[in-house]
C-alpha cells in the first residue's frame, strides 16, 4: 500500500459511516447572511463621526445662509404640500452614514471594539467626506470641519485599509441584523 493509501485508506478504525457524514458543502442562506469586514473602532471615533454629521447638519448651506433665499426657502416650507428640500443630494449619504454610526455604537461596548464594515461603506464615506470638503471649501457655505474630524478620518481609512488589502480572509459571514443597510426580517 502506498503512503496516500495508508492514510486515506476507508478501513481504518475512525471512518465515518455515510448516513453520519456532514454535507460536504454546506450552505448558508442568502436572506440571512451576507459578507462584511471586521474593523477596529474606538469609542472617541464613533463620537467624532456623529459629532460631524451634527456639525454639517447644523450649519446652513450657501443657498440657505443667503438672506433673500432663505426668506424664500423659510415661506414655502411652511406651506403645505410643497416641501423644498435642497440638501436632497447629501441626505441620502447622511441617512446612511447615520445608520452606519446607530449599529456600529451598539457593536462598541468599551473604549475599543469591532464593528462590521459592509461592502460599500468605502463608496459611501467617499462620497460623504468629499461632500463636506466641498462645503467647506465654498465661500459662502458656513459648515467647517470640527477639530475631532481626524478621528473620523482615522476611523475611515482604517475601513478603507481592510477592504482593500489583496487577501479576503478579512472577510466574515455575519447575520444581516448586524449588518447596516442590509435588509432582512425578524424571523429570519
Amino acid at each position: 500500500m502506498g503512503l496516500f493509501e495508508t492514510l486515506f485508506n476507508s478501513s481504518t478504525s475512525d471512518h465515518v459511516p455515510q448516513s453520519e457524514q456532514p454535507d460536504q458543502h454546506e450552505r448558508l442562506p442568502d436572506e440571512k447572511y451576507n459578507v462584511a469586514y471586521p474593523v477596529a473602532a474606538r469609542r472617541e471615533e464613533l463620537t467624532a463621526l456623529e459629532q460631524l454629521l451634527e456639525s454639517e447638519q447644523d450649519s446652513p448651506t450657501a443657498f440657505e445662509a443667503d438672506p433673500f433665499l432663505g426668506d424664500i426657502i423659510e415661506d414655502m416650507e411652511q406651506e403645505e404640500g410643497y416641501p423644498l428640500r435642497l440638501r436632497t443630494s447629501s441626505e441620502r449619504l447622511v441617512d446612511d452614514v447615520r445608520e452606519y454610526l446607530e449599529y456600529w455604537n451598539e457593536q462598541v461596548d468599551g473604549q475599543i471594539g469591532t464593528i462590521w464594515w459592509p461592502i460599500g461603506a468605502d463608496t459611501t464615506f467617499r462620497l460623504y467626506l468629499h461632500y463636506l470638503e466641498v462645503r467647506a471649501d465654498a465661500e459662502d457655505d458656513q459648515f467647517s470641519f470640527p477639530e475631532s474630524a481626524g478621528q473620523v478620518h482615522t476611523l475611515v481609512q482604517r475601513g478603507l485599509t481592510t477592504m482593500e488589502d489583496d487577501d479576503n480572509s478579512k472577510l466574515a459571514l455575519v447575520h444581516k441584523r448586524d449588518i447596516p443597510l442590509e435588509e432582512f426580517t425578524e424571523d429570519q
